[in-house]
C-alpha cells in the first residue's frame, strides 16, 4: 500500500521519523517518532537541549542521514529511502546550507568557496564565476572576492557560508547554529539577512540553535527533548533583528544579484567535470607543495633509475655494435677446437687443428668465400731506441687487412713478395707508435720485435677499443713467414685463427656452413662425432654480448622497479595522510552536493597529478644522469623515446594503483562523521 503523499503546501514533511544509533551492543534512540510539517516560505527554529535530538533531526532534515523509519518528503518527494549518491543530489540541488563554524575551505578565496556547490552541479566555468560573484554581492563582499577565510572576520566568514547557501537557488535553507560563534553585532546582522530573505524572498529556513532570543525571531519555535516534539508553536511577534546602520547590503543588492528560484527551471546535470576535478586536485597540491614534492620525489627516483638504467644498457650494446665493425665486415672466425683431458674439452684453441692448407682450402674451395687471412701471434717486447713496449704481435698475410677493413694512415702495407721472402717488415697500430716514437713519423725506422730487426713500413689507421675489451692499436702486424722464422716456430704450417670475409651479409650463414662441410671433410671427422674447429659469425659474438647486457640490464631494472614500488607506495601513504587531514574538508563537499565519485575522482586525480610530475621530472632526471655519467666515464648511452613514454604510463599507473585506496577511503567517509572532525 502507498504512503500518503505530502502536503501540497509542505515544502518538509516528516512522518512519524524515528532513528536509531547501534553501536555494538549498545542502542540510542535519537528520535522517537517525531512529525512536522514546514510550508513554504515558513521561517522555523528548533531548539532543545544538548543531547536532545534536534541535531539529528537537523540532518535527517538536510539529508546528511536517513531515518530508522518512517517517511520523509522534500518538495513533495520521498527522500527517506535514497542512498548516499541521491542524497548528494538532494542536498546540491534543493537544499542550502549555514553552518556554526563556517566550513569555509581555508586557503581558497571566498569567491571559490561559494563557486563549490555550482562544480559538483555541473554548471560551466563562466556562469559558476558570474552566480557566486552576484552572491557574494548579496551579502556585502563584492569587493572582497579573493579574499581567504583567515583574511575575513567571522562575520565575514558567515556572509560567506550564506553566499555559498543561497548561490544554488535553494528551496530550504538550513541554518545549524549560525550565530553561535559570532559577537552580538554580527549575530543581529546576520538574523536581519536571515529574515530578509524568508520575509522579501519567501526562502524556506530552518534554524538550529539553543538561544531562546535567536530562536524568537523566527515565526515558529519547534523544541525537542529526548528524540520527541515537546512542544510546536508559532510566535505571535517575532523579534526584529535590526544590522547596524549600512550593513544591509543585500536590500541594495538584491534586484540584480540573485534571481528568484524558478521551480520549473531543469535542475543542471550533476557531476564534477573532468577539467573542474583536475582543477581542484592541482589547488590542493599547491597548497601542500612541500608533501606534494616529497611524494613526487619517490616516484622521480624511481622513474629516473629505470630511464638511467636503460639508457646506459641501450648505450652498452650500440657500443659493442661500432666496437665489433672494427673487427671486419661481414667476418668469420674459425678457431681450432679445446684438447680433450680425461674425457673433459678444454677451451677453444688448446688444441691446435687449423693449417695453411686449411686456409688455403677455403679459399679455393668456397665461392661464398671473398678473402682468407690464417693469423698466428704472441706477445712480445718490441723496442726502438731508448724506448720499449710490450704489445701483440700478429703474423699473417696481406688479405689480413682487408678482412679487418682496415687503413693505412702512413706508409703503405707490405705485400706478397714480402710473406715470400720472408721480409723483416711491419705494420704498427698508433698505440705502438705513441709508445715508440712519440709524435714522429717511425715509417722507414728500425725496432726490435723479440729478437728480430724489424722495418717498420706502415702505421695503421686508428680502430680504438675492441668489442672485447682490448686496444685494437696496441699491434704490430706483419708477414707470416716473417713471425714464423723470426718470433715463433710454428710445425705443420699451423695457424692460431683463421679470419674470412663472405661475400655480403646475406651469404654469411651459408659460407659458415660451407666452412664448416669443408673442415670436417678434411679433418676427417665421422658424422654424429664433435667438430675440432668452431666457426664463429660476428652477429653471433654481437648476439652473445647483447644476451649478457640484456640480463644485467634486466637485474638493474628490478633493482629500479622496486624503488618505483617504494616510490608507490610512498604516494598511498601521503595520501592516506591526505585524507586524514581533509576528513572536515570532504565533510564539507559531501554537505554541499558532492558525490562519492566526485570524492573518488578528486582525490584519485590528485594521485595521478603527483605521480605524472615525478614521472616527467624522473624522465628528465634518468636522461640528465645519463648524459653526467655517459661524460664522466666516457660511457656511451642511447635513449629511447617508447621508454621515456612506457615511464609515464608506468607512473600514472601507480598514481592509479596505488592512489585509488586512499581516494576510495575519502569517498566512502560518512558526511556527519567527517564534519565532526576537528
Amino acid at each position: 500500500m502507498d504512503a500518503p503523499a505530502a502536503d501540497a503546501g509542505a515544502v518538509i514533511s516528516l512522518r512519524d521519523i524515528r532513528k536509531q544509533y547501534d553501536s555494538g551492543e549498545v542502542s540510542v534512540l535519537a528520535l522517537g517518532g517525531v512529525s512536522v510539517e514546514v510550508p513554504r516560505g515558513q521561517f522555523v527554529a528548533i531548539v532543545g537541549a544538548s543531547g536532545s535530538g534536534k541535531s539529528t533531526l537537523m540532518n535527517i532534515v538536510g539529508c546528511l542521514d536517513r531515518p530508522t523509519e518512517g517517511r520523509y518528503f522534500l518538495a513533495g518527494h520521498d527522500v527517506s529511502e535514497l542512498d548516499a549518491d541521491q542524497r548528494a543530489i538532494v542536498r546540491s540541488e534543493l537544499i542550502g546550507f549555514i553552518f556554526q563554524g563556517f566550513n569555509l575551505l581555508p586557503r581558497t578565496s571566498a569567491l571559490e568557496n561559494v563557486e563549490m556547490p555550482l562544480a559538483y552541479l555541473g554548471v560551466a566555468g563562466d556562469a559558476r564565476r558570474e552566480r557566486a560573484t552576484r552572491a557574494l554581492a548579496l551579502v556585502g563582499l563584492g569587493a572582497r572576492l579573493h579574499n581567504t577565510p583567515s583574511q575575513l572576520s567571522g562575520g565575514q566568514q558567515q556572509r560567506v557560508a550564506i553566499a555559498r547557501a543561497l548561490v544554488t537557488e535553494p528551496e530550504v535553507l538550513l541554518a545549524d547554529e549560525p550565530t553561535g560563534n559570532l559577537d552580538s553585532r554580527t549575530t543581529d546582522e546576520v538574523l536581519a539577512m536571515l529574515q530578509w530573505l524568508n520575509r522579501e524572498r519567501g526562502l524556506t529556513i530552518v534554524m538550529v540553535t539553543h538561544e531562546p532570543d535567536v530562536a524568537h525571531c523566527a515565526s515558529r519555535i519547534v523544541t525537542v527533548k529526548d528524540g520527541l516534539i515537546l512542544s510546536d508553536e508559532p510566535v505571535a511577534a517575532p523579534r526584529r533583528a535590526t544590522a547596524p546602520a549600512g550593513a544591509e547590503p543585500w536590500k541594495v543588492n538584491a534586484p540584480d544579484a540573485m534571481p528568484h528560484h524558478d521551480p520549473n527551471a531543469k535542475a543542471a546535470p550533476g557531476g564534477l567535470a573532468w577539467f573542474m576535478a583536475f582543477r581542484l586536485a592541482l589547488r590542493s597540491l599547491v597548497r601542500a607543495k612541500l608533501r606534494a614534492s616529497l611524494t613526487a620525489l619517490g616516484i622521480l627516483i624511481g622513474i629516473a633509475a629505470v630511464v638511467t638504467t636503460n639508457a646506459l644498457g641501450v648505450g652498452a650494446q650500440q657500443r659493442m655494435q661500432a666496437q665489433m665493425t672494427t673487427l671486419g665486415v661481414n667476418l668469420l672466425v674459425v678457431m681450432p677446437g679445446g684438447a680433450r683431458t680425461g674425457g673433459a674439452r678444454g677451451a677453444a684453441g688448446t688444441g691446435v687443428s687449423l693449417t695453411d692448407g686449411d686456409a688455403e682450402a677455403i679459399a679455393r674451395e668456397v665461392p661464398t668465400v671473398a678473402r682468407v687471412a690464417p693469423t698466428v701471434g704472441s706477445g712480445a717486447q718490441v723496442v726502438a731506441g731508448e724506448r720499449n713496449v710490450s704489445t701483440r704481435v700478429t703474423g699473417t698475410t696481406p688479405d689480413y687487412f682487408a678482412v679487418r677493413s682496415w687503413s693505412v694512415a702512413l706508409g703503405s702495407l707490405w705485400g706478397p713478395d714480402e710473406v715470400r721472402t720472408s721480409a723483416p717488415v711491419c705494420a704498427i697500430g698508433e698505440t705502438v707508435r705513441q709508445g715508440l716514437f712519440g709524435g714522429a713519423d717511425p715509417v722507414g725506422q728500425e725496432l726490435r720485435v723479440g729478437r728480430l730487426p724489424c722495418t717498420v713500413v706502415a702505421v695503421l689507421a686508428r680502430k680504438g677499443q675492441s668489442g672485447f675489451g682490448s686496444d685494437n692499436d696496441d699491434t704490430i702486424v706483419m708477414p707470416i713467414s716473417t713471425f714464423r722464422a723470426g718470433i715463433g716456430r710454428q710445425p705443420n704450417g699451423q695457424v692460431n685463427q683463421i679470419m674470412v670475409t663472405a661475400l655480403g651479409p646475406d651469404t654469411v650463414h651459408r659460407a659458415q656452413d660451407a666452412i664448416t662441410s669443408l673442415l670436417r671433410q678434411r679433418h676427417r671427422i665421422r658424422p654424429n662425432t664433435e667438430d675440432n674447429f668452431t666457426v664463429s659469425n660476428l652477429s653471433d659474438l654481437t648476439s652473445a654480448f647483447n644476451e649478457q647486457t640484456a640480463i644485467v640490464s634486466a637485474l638493474l631494472m628490478v633493482v629500479a622497479s622496486i624503488s618505483l614500488l617504494v616510490g608507490g607506495i610512498g604516494v598511498m601513504n601521503i595520501m592516506l595522510v591526505s585524507v586524514t587531514e581533509r576528513t572536515r574538508e570532504i565533510g564539507i563537499r559531501l554537505a554541499i552536493g558532492a558525490r562519492a565519485n566526485d570524492i573518488l575522482l578528486q582525490f584519485l586525480i590528485e594521485a595521478v597529478t603527483l605521480a605524472a610530475i615525478g614521472g616527467v621530472a624522473g624522465v628528465a632526471v634518468g636522461i640528465g644522469a645519463s648524459v653526467v655519467v655517459g661524460r664522466l666515464t666516457d660511457f656511451s648511452v642511447g635513449f629511447q623515446p617508447d621508454i621515456a613514454a612506457f615511464s609515464m604510463i608506468v607512473s600514472g599507473g601507480i598514481g592509479v594503483i596505488f592512489g585509488y585506496f586512499p581516494a576510495r577511503s575519502a569517498a566512502r567517509l560518512d558526511p556527519i562523521v567527517a564534519l565532526r572532525r576537528e
